[in-house]
């Protein structure tokens, strides 16, 4: 081998050897205080609701961000000691554990297959198969049956790991033989020139994320990757044994190893240990969520969360004796960042140890670093709380200000543009004469903070508001309400603005040309009331130290942004103590140093999940007899169901949770109750909601999970119901009531016409009764008045036809005519009177009156009248008109069969069958031609009548007769009477 090879592979190996020193990793930890059931994890995974799930060797665990839900044996679990897990594509949980292969559905647990080996790992396909490996060989779950396969046909084969990849297919590394993967139902061996080498035992495999032609493999003897047909082994300084391995979205890949775990990114190698904030314990499984989250499980320390990298932490596990961190500043040295504590002084240098520097205090004075400034002459200005004020160089750091008998505190320093140093103490503002060595004191007053406006302008921050000094003369209290009483921490200038960090009323912007002022605080999201620091960085974008944590602002628009990372970083940042260094900003705390990049790698935006946990239904009442007897209480898994509750139950309590792993804390959720509200409720951080007197009807509940940084959940979790209405608001009930309603309407009504109806039956039957005196009396009084006159007229004429001579033919046949026309006016009006007559007001007296005036007209004449009657004599009654028109018209139609017929047979009949009247009257007769007769008054008076009295009248004459039919339906005569 070539001296340039051998160089090349040895600045290889160091350029990967590299590892970051004197930097601690934010990790956060999740053991058995937290809700962890066992703090040994073997495995993990996480559905497709986001949940993970977690195998210890003391049970089953879930976790939705918040809180875990532990299962074990007493929750029906087959084992406590899992060491596998794996979820097929209808969500369900497949538990490898010791003996047994265990599913579950998020109901129950139900044991698939049992062995007296250890299910060692499980792997699922795309088409939803389960694969174990268990007794060095690989198997497929078949219902509940496992189903041995072999890949290479020997019968002696060592299958040593499996792996499901995201594209669906299946790995398995099978000793000695190679790299094997199924796909379409066939095995297919992974081509490599080179081969494996002898006795390699692959524990992991891995598809590469952005290189899906690069395959992973993890064995004691190291990493190992196969691409394009060449298996090479990585040159990592992995100094302990391989145990895992997993690749984040960025492309880094992780390592998880018997101490600690490693993570390799661009040519760079960071080894995780409990000396830079994770733990020595033994790695064995490593696994990314879709939020991109590294989640490392351990053996006995429970499971790890990798907060990203985006800030590292210096504080007493990197060398800094005192987390409490004063100031940040450069050092002499361009490469040099130093830090000042409350122990002292240290320095930090990119790939070294951090280490402390000596200042030559006193025995008595304090070793308090309140301040670091770097000026043009890159010398370092070191302010402390009570030992002075000194100056460090390159050679040296000597005290320059005089001791006094009286300490002074330096609170902050800076260069004008003029260079000259001016310093904020707790007895006043002062200058340095560096010529003299001596303090020039500019104002009594006690400064916190200050500020070169240029132009020989300082801005002076106090515990009183802000003062402008000029010329180190004139001193003029700013004249601001916001300012005046509050006390000033910090202070920046961005263009026409001053900033202005308080101690308790947040951050007040103001423009010093227009007057204008405004105040940001946690109302508009700030991390606190308190600001300690502020700086500007490369970017343009302001960074605010405050009391509770890191904020951003975009001096834009003056709108606060979320800081990369520091959701659930709380920390309480110090006075002034923040820098800019690169693509870094330092912020001194009480927890040390964080270092934030200012252009943090991108991360992908993965929305929240949100679900519903459970559904609890109480009654706004109960009755001390009353007693449930439906479901009131639902788990996720029942909330397909539709329930439906009585009105009493109209109480209702939702418990719901969103899983958004990266930031659990900065969830929000807004709700509605579709059906009472269709407008979604403000965000809120409450994971449960109560709903009480709910009306009756059909709902349906929805929430959305939000976060700060303003992603909805990728769904919306929903659940149906129904409030029963009580029985007097059901259509049934109303519908009863609705008859009732109608029923009363209809009796009131039928009242009222039966009231009406007697009354006016009553004075109908009185107007009869006066009717019927009336009639009886005009008949009797018309009987005896015009009966006496008609007589005496025939009595008359008769005596005066005795009187004339035989011979006087013609006066006796005048009189003879008198007396025949008398009589024929007796006989009319007989019939009159006997219409009148209300005796004669029945159908059988009119029937018998038809027929008897029949029989005295056909008397003595050749023609011969029968008559045929059916009716029951049950007196039917009948009106005067009525009586009267059915009399003219037969006796009319008897008259012209007498007259005009020449016939020698009439028949009359009448017959009465359910109400219907028939009465006819049929001659054998000659006919006539009814045409012509119509135009006479003798037939059209006839249909006259029997449409006056609402009856059918049938004429048919034929040459061998004719026949008058009259039909008089008494139902419709009753009713057109009533009416």
């Amino acid at each position: 081998m070539s001296y340039k090879k051998i160089l090349f592979i040895s600045l290889l190996f160091l350029i990967y050897s590299y590892k970051s020193v004197a930097q601690r990793y934010y990790f956060e930890q999740y053991d058995i205080d937290r809700g962890l059931i066992q703090s040994q994890v073997t495995a993990i995974v996480q559905d497709q609701k986001r949940k993970l799930w977690i195998a210890t060797l003391g049970g089953l665990g879930s976790f939705n961000g918040r809180q875990f839900t532990n299962y074990s044996r007493t929750n029906g679990l087959t084992s406590n000691y899992n060491v596998a897990l794996a979820i097929d594509k209808s969500n369900k949980i497949w538990i490898g554990s010791s003996g047994a292969l265990t599913s579950y559905d998020g109901q129950r647990f139900v044991k698939r297959s049992a062995s007296s080996y250890w299910t060692r790992k499980l792997a699922s396909t795309k088409n939803g198969e389960i694969f174990t490996l268990r007794k060095r060989s690989l198997y497929k779950v078949e219902k509940d049956q496992e189903q041995y396969i072999n890949i290479t046909k020997d019968s002696m084969e060592y299958v040593s790991s499996i792996y499901g990849d995201p594209m669906g297919r299946l790995w398995a590394a099978v000793y000695n033989k190679g790299i094997y993967f199924l796909e379409n139902n066939t095995w297919k061996s992974l081509q490599l020139k080179n081969g494996l080498p002898p006795d390699l035992e692959i524990s992991d495999i891995l598809l590469d994320n952005h290189n899906r032609n690069k395959l992973w493999l993890v064995s004691p003897k190291g990493i190992y990757a196969a691409e394009n047909g060449l298996l090479s082994k990585e040159p990592w300084a992995i100094d302990s044994k391989p145990m895992c391995i997993a690749q984040d979205d960025n492309g880094a890949v992780w390592v998880g190893a018997e101490k600690g775990a490693y993570v390799i990114k661009k040519r760079r190698i960071i080894h995780f240990t409990a000396q830079n904030g994770f733990t020595d314990n033994t790695v064995s499984k490593i696994f990314k969520d879709i939020e991109n989250n590294i989640w490392l499980g351990t053996y006995g320390a429970g499971l790890f969360k990798f907060n990203n990298n985006n800030y590292v932490i210096f504080d007493e596990s990197q060398g800094i004796h005192n987390k409490l961190v004063m100031a940040v500043s450069y050092g002499p040295s361009p490469d040099a960042i130093w830090m000042g504590a409350y122990d002292g002084l240290y320095e930090y240098r990119s790939g070294q140890k951090i280490r402390n520097i000596e200042i030559p205090f006193a025995k008595d004075e304090s070793y308090h670093i309140n301040f670091l400034h770097r000026d043009s002459k890159k010398r370092v200005w070191i302010g402390s709380g009570e030992g002075g004020l000194w100056l460090a160089t390159n050679k040296a750091i000597k005290r320059v200000d005089p001791k006094s008998a009286s300490p002074i505190s330096y609170q902050a320093i800076i260069e004008t543009d003029s260079k000259e140093i001016w310093l904020a103490t707790s007895r006043g503002v002062f200058t340095f004469d560096e010529k003299t060595k001596t303090l020039n004191k500019i104002s009594k007053l006690p400064g916190n903070s200050l500020l070169d406006l240029g132009r020989d302008t300082v801005l002076v921050g106090t515990q009183d508001g802000a003062y402008v000094f000029v010329n180190k003369q004139n001193v003029r209290h700013i004249k601001n309400k916001s300012l005046m009483g509050s006390s000033i921490l910090c202070m920046l200038k961005y263009k026409n603005y001053i900033l202005f960090g308080t101690s308790d009323y947040g951050l007040l912007i103001w423009n010093w040309e227009t007057g204008k002022n405004w105040t940001i605080n946690t109302k508009n999201g700030l991390a606190s009331d308190h600001i300690y620091s502020i700086i500007e960085d490369s970017n343009g974008l302001i960074w605010l130290g405050t009391g509770r944590g890191i904020s951003r602002m975009d001096p834009k628009n003056f709108k606060l942004i979320n800081t990369p990372d520091a959701d659930g970083l709380l920390v309480e940042c110090n006075q002034n103590a923040i820098l800019q260094d690169h693509n870094n900003i330092w912020i001194g705390t009480t927890k040390g140093v964080i270092v934030y990049k200012v252009d943090p790698m991108p991360s992908v935006e993965v929305k929240p999940y949100i679900t519903i946990n459970s559904i609890n239904v109480f009654p706004s009442y109960k009755r001390k007899t009353e007693q449930n007897t439906f479901k009131t209480a639902f788990k996720s898994h029942e909330l397909q169901e539709r329930p439906s509750f009585p009105y009493s139950h109209n109480y209702i309590s939702i418990n719901f949770s969103g899983i958004y792993l990266t930031n659990p804390s900065s969830l929000r959720y807004k709700y509605r109750l579709v059906g009472l509200d269709n407008k979604f409720s403000q965000a809120s951080t409450n994971s449960a909601v109560n709903f009480t007197a709910i009306p009756a009807g059909k709902y349906t509940f929805e929430v959305i999970a939000i976060t700060k940084e303003g992603l909805t959940s990728v769904n919306t979790a929903s659940f149906s119901f129904e409030i029963l209405p009580p029985y007097y608001q059901t259509n049934t009930f109303r519908f009863f009531v609705f008859l009732l309603v109608i029923l009363l309407i209809l009796m009131t009504v039928y009242a009222i016409l039966t009231i009406n109806e007697r009354r006016r039956k009553l004075h109908l039957k009185i107007k009869l009764e006066e009717q019927y005196k009336i009639r009886k009396q005009t008949a009797e009084d018309f009987h005896d008045d015009l009966g006496n006159k008609l007589t005496r007229i025939t009595v008359l004429s008769e005596v005066l036809s005795s009187m004339l001579r035989e011979d006087d033919a013609e006066k006796k046949n005048i009189i003879k005519k008198i007396a025949t026309n008398v009589n024929e006016l007796y006989n009319g009006t007989k019939d009159i009177l006997w219409s009148l007559n209300p005796k004669n007001d029945t159908l059988n007296q009119l029937v018998d009156h038809i027929k008897e005036f029949g029989m005295e007209m056909f008397n003595d004449t050749p023609a011969q009248f029968k008559h045929h009657i059916d009716i029951p004599d049950n007196h039917i009654g009948l009106t005067l008109d009525l009586n009267r028109n059915v009399l003219l018209i037969f006796k009319e139609s008897i008259h012209n069969a007498l007259k005009h017929s020449k016939a020698t047979e009439v028949y009359f009949k009448a017959k009465l069958n359910n109400k219907l009247l028939l009465l006819s009257l049929e001659d054998n007769g000659t006919g006539f031609d009814i045409n012509q007769a119509k135009s006479g008054h003798g037939m059209n008076n006839m249909y006259l009548r029997a449409e006056r009295i609402g009856a059918d009248l049938n004429i048919i004459s034929k040459a061998d007769g004719t026949a008058i039919c009259l039909l008089i339906n008494f139902s419709t005569l009753k009713r057109k009477q009533n009416v």
